[in-house]
């Protein structure tokens, strides 16, 4: 098995990077870029790439399907898939982005990568967005200090891909970009509703003078630093105006994160809507382990032979099983459930349909 120890990861990425430059423009071609760009890394990040059970090249998820070119095995399962394009090629190209989304759902893998051998850019497909946001970050060699490529590229060591790292990062970044959109939103847009908190504290301020303040301001979030600075987009005042289509888009997600109570919706009225066919299973991946449950006709939701009177209640206990004591979860945006043209959607999904044809608004 390969040595475990990236130190030398940083010489490695600076050696990377001068063939990079050397061949940019070159037509360098795929199995190129493979030999002389990626293949270090991966074996600086700890893969022994001479090892088909650690490193699975040409990997077929089934015998029918055209194969991906790396595929990244824990205990001789894969966790990580790597497509890899010639240098200079267009990774924003959708076709290639469904191509390594489409290899990692047939596998049931949650991570794939598609690399270029200067940029890579990171996805989880498992998460229940569109391509796009799937996209958890990217990182380009040439254009960035080897010691943030490193720490970036790190995520794909090896023992961060055993010890779950990612998904971690992952869980923290999804709810963080929700958080940071509505929050971006409110100040931008400066809803009324942050004017009516800040007089609540403040009676005697006017409307106006808090708007303007906020204006100077330039009120900046800043998200967690273990994140890939890629991912991270930390809201500030230079974002103020670009970015406000954007965040109105992203922050309609966030409308997941209500519970069962502030919507004033159970799952027995969506079952009896039609919304949702019993019995259903449901479905997460955590920290690496996939758990499953059935979303009984009376509402309930089963869960390792026992059943819960909310989903919330069976996704505390279902995360419990892997943290050691329950956790305190919304289950609408924990569960998942496959829908008949096969897509993985949030039991809140459903939650959405039947509320729009009720014409009741998700807050009522």
């Amino acid at each position: 098995m390969a040595s475990q120890n990236t130190d030398n990861l940083e010489a490695v990425i600076k050696t990377v990077v001068a063939k990079i430059k050397r061949f940019k423009g070159q037509g360098f071609g795929e199995q190129n870029t493979k030999a002389n760009l990626i293949d270090p890394i991966l074996q600086a990040l700890g893969w022994d790439i001479h090892d088909a059970d650690e490193v699975h090249r040409e990997f077929k998820p089934t015998s029918k399907d055209s194969p991906v070119d790396y595929a990244l095995k824990i205990i001789r399962k894969p966790r990580l898939f790597v497509e890899a394009k010639g240098l200079d090629e267009n990774l924003t190209d959708r076709k290639w982005i469904a191509q390594v989304l489409g290899y990692a759902t047939v596998a049931g893998v949650e991570w794939c990568v598609l690399a270029d051998g200067d940029e890579y850019r990171f996805y989880n497909a498992n998460a229940p967005l569109d391509a796009d946001e799937k996209l958890f970050f990217k990182l380009k060699l040439s254009e960035t200090s080897e010691a943030e490529s490193g720490r970036m590229l790190r995520m794909l060591s090896r023992s961060n891909m055993e010890d779950n790292r990612l998904d971690v990062l992952w869980e923290a970044h999804f709810v963080d970009r929700q958080v940071r959109a509505c929050l971006l939103k409110l100040f931008t847009t400066f809803d009324k509703r942050i004017v009516r908190l800040i007089r609540s504290e403040a009676p005697k301020l006017q409307p106006k003078d808090i708007v303007d303040s906020i204006r100077r301001l330039g009120i900046r979030i800043d998200p967690p630093a273990d994140l890939p600075d890629a991912a991270r987009s930390p809201i500030g005042p230079r974002k103020v105006e670009s970015n406000t289509k954007r965040s109105a888009k992203l922050a309609r997600p966030a409308r997941q994160l209500k519970t069962a109570t502030k919507v004033g919706v159970s799952l027995t009225e969506i079952i009896k809507a039609g919304f949702l066919k019993p019995p259903l299973k449901l479905f997460r991946k955590y920290r690496g382990t996939t758990l499953t449950a059935t979303l009984n006709a009376d509402g309930t939701v089963e869960f390792q032979g026992t059943r819960y009177s909310t989903c919330s209640n069976a996704a505390g206990s279902a995360r419990g099983t892997i943290t050691g004591r329950p956790m305190a979860t919304n289950g609408w945006s924990f569960w998942q459930y496959t829908d008949a043209t096969g897509k993985a959607l949030e039991l809140a999904h459903a939650r959405s349909q039947f509320l729009a044809k009720a014409g009741r608004p998700e807050g009522g």
